[in-house]
C-alpha cells in the first residue's frame, strides 16, 4: 500500500511554482556562498538540504493524510446510503399516528 500512496503521490503532486522566493534564495545563497569558508558553505549546504527534505516529508504525509480521510469518507458515505435507504423502506418517522388511524382518515 504504501508504494501504491507514493505512486499516487507523485502522479497528482504538482509543484507550485513560486518564481520570485527560488529566485530571491538563489540570490542570497550566491553572496553568502562569496563571503563564506569552504566548511560554512558545506554546513549550509546540509541544512539546505535538511530543510528540502522535510518539506518533502511533509508534502508527501499530508498528501497520503488526505487521501486516508477522503477513503474514509467515501466509505461512511456508502454506509450511510445503504441505510437511510433500509430506513427509508422502513416508513419509519413519517407519522406520530398509527397505521390504523391513518387509514381510518384516508376513508
Amino acid at each position: 500500500m504504501p508504494n501504491r500512496l507514493d505512486d499516487l503521490y507523485h502522479s497528482f503532486y504538482k509543484p507550485i511554482e513560486q518564481t520570485e522566493l527560488k529566485s530571491s534564495i538563489e540570490e542570497n545563497h550566491k553572496k553568502l556562498i562569496q563571503i563564506l569558508s569552504k566548511e560554512d558553505k558545506v554546513l549550509v549546504l546540509r541544512i539546505i538540504d535538511a530543510l528540502e527534505m522535510i518539506c518533502n516529508y511533509q508534502s508527501k504525509a499530508s498528501f497520503i493524510q488526505g487521501f486516508k480521510l477522503g477513503f474514509e469518507l467515501t466509505n461512511e458515505l456508502q454506509n450511510y446510503d445503504s441505510h437511510s435507504s433500509e430506513i427509508e423502506s422502513q416508513s419509519c418517522g413519517n407519522s406520530f399516528m398509527s397505521q390504523e388511524v391513518q387509514k381510518d382518515e384516508e376513508n
